[in-house]
């Protein structure tokens, strides 16, 4: 019976005998290898050609997984040269304007496993040496090229755009100074020179008591201060009578030609009367007529006598009507007539001034303000003449008050501006008395009543209410900047001074 089982033969039987015919030379070089090593075992083991198949397959895997390996390993190295370079876009697209790799940069990714050599640095000295030699040796193509670029394009000067010359625009910076930076002269500071040492010869100035004058007269003018809200007390009287009053006065004692100090003398015996006694509308010229019979009576060297006072007054009052009065004003002043005058503090801090005519005669108008308007009796006479002297100064164009002023007057700046401020509203007030207004608008008198007028209204409105405290910064620009054209007038040869004749 035969048998279905197909017969196992082997396959490698035509491969043994096409070798066999094959020369050596003619064989692929992996066979040539393996084909020498079976031979060699056959020959010496004596195997069969199955052992010879199955040893050639054998190194053929071998050699395979061997090739395999070694692809493995340039893989890894191409992976390891990517990481080193540049990498791929990772959406396939192709990325243009990038520089190629150089050589030097694939020669470094190939190194990159091997280990640097050790570097040894040359000595401080030479490396410091070879510093500066190349640094000064690369600057001076550089210096060569700025000073080719000097020569080749001068710099121009920047032509002046501006039409005002560098002298105007430095004289109007120093308009606007800083007023607070300047520290307010202290009158007791130590600061001022004794004027009075050139008069130690005169012995009619007592140049070597006058300092003690001084301080008597400031501490016994607050004994004879009235009262400043005397009129509280009168019921029929008011402040406006008090004006006409001392502005009729005005008139007889410029008739009569009395001293200035007889004038302010009269108003403060008045002024202190009225503090001390009720007195009646009908007999209140008969007060200021015995008032300033008595002052004249103290000043004077030759006294107007009874009868002239009657003549002024009309005949409205007798003789006996102005001995009785004077006798009683006396009575309630207690005889005490010592009144420390404003002109004499006046005439003290004009010493300290130079003894300016102008200064001192729009000095005076404005202390006799004083006469007039009642918002100054509270003022003290020392207040009164140095605040008189300042707004003076303010007025003609000088705004420092000195060390000397301030040690003379035995007052700073700063406690002047409320009583220079009651006069301020006085000049700024439409004209309530005219006679008062008339003798000091007079030629002998320099007009300063007219020019302080026309002062006042060119910065301030009529009837305004004066904050010297902030408008006073403001006053000072003004003057430096007249004093600035002034100057610029006196060098083409023009007038630079007030003229109060002019107003």
């Amino acid at each position: 019976m035969a048998s279905r089982i197909p017969i196992r033969r082997g396959r490698t039987a035509g491969a043994e005998n096409e070798n066999v015919n094959i020369r050596e030379s003619q064989l692929p070089s992996r066979a040539k290898v393996t084909g020498r090593a079976g031979v060699a075992g056959s020959s010496k083991t004596g195997g069969s050609s199955t052992d010879m198949v199955v040893a050639y397959s054998k190194t053929e895997r071998e050699a395979e997984a061997s090739a395999k390996r070694k692809r493995e390993a340039l893989r890894e190295l191409t992976e390891l040269r990517n990481r080193g370079g540049k990498g791929k876009n990772p959406q396939g697209r192709k990325i243009l304007g990038l520089p190629k790799k150089s050589t030097a940069v694939a020669r470094e990714s190939a190194d990159e496993n091997t280990r640097p050599p050790v570097f040894v640095a040359p000595p401080a000295t030479r490396v410091s040496a070879h510093r500066r030699s190349s640094s000064s040796r690369s600057l001076i193509p550089v210096l060569q090229r700025e000073e080719e670029i000097d020569e080749d394009e001068p710099m121009s000067k920047r032509p002046r755009t501006s039409s005002v010359e560098p002298e105007e625009v430095a004289a109007e910076l120093a308009v606007y100074t800083d007023d607070e930076a300047e520290a307010e002269a202290d009158p007791d500071s130590d600061l001022w020179d004794d004027l009075d040492a050139a008069d130690f010869d005169d012995p009619a100035m007592a140049s070597e008591y006058v300092v003690d004058i001084q301080h008597y007269l400031k501490e016994s003018e607050l004994n004879t201060m009235p009262n400043p809200n005397y009129m509280d007390s009168q019921p029929k009287l008011m402040w406006e009578m008090r004006g006409l009053l001392n502005e009729w006065l005005m008139q007889v004692h410029t008739r009569f030609r009395l001293t200035a100090e007889t004038l302010f003398l009269c108003t403060n015996l008045t002024d202190r009367f009225l503090s001390a006694r009720i007195v009646s509308p009908s007999k209140l010229q008969l007060v200021g007529m015995a008032c300033l019979l008595i002052a004249s009576k103290f000043e004077e060297t030759v006294s107007p006598a009874i009868a002239n006072f009657i003549a002024v007054a009309e005949g409205t009052y007798t003789p006996a009507d102005m001995r009785q009065a004077e006798q009683h004003i006396l009575r309630a002043l207690d005889w005490d007539l010592s009144y420390p005058n404003p002109l004499h503090f006046l005439r003290r801090i004009s010493k300290a001034d130079g003894f300016e005519v102008k200064t001192r005669t729009l000095a005076k108008y404005l202390v006799e303000i004083a006469c007039v308007e009642h918002a100054l009796i509270a003022a003290p006479p020392t207040k009164l003449a140095a605040a008189a002297m300042w707004l003076a100064r303010i007025a003609l164009g000088e705004e420092v008050w000195t060390p000397n002023l301030a040690h003379y007057a035995m007052y700073a700046e700063s406690a002047l501006l409320p009583v220079a401020e009651d006069m301020l509203r006085y000049v700024l007030q439409p004209i309530a008395h005219e006679a008062f207004y008339k003798k000091w608008a007079g030629k002998r008198n320099m007009k300063v009543s007219i020019y302080m007028r026309h002062w006042a209204l060119a910065r301030w409105a009529e009837g305004a209410r004066v904050d010297l405290r902030a408008d006073l910064p403001a006053l000072r620009r003004a003057i430096r900047a007249q004093a600035v054209r002034d100057a610029s007038l006196s060098e083409d040869g023009g007038a630079s001074e007030v003229d109060l004749d002019e107003e």
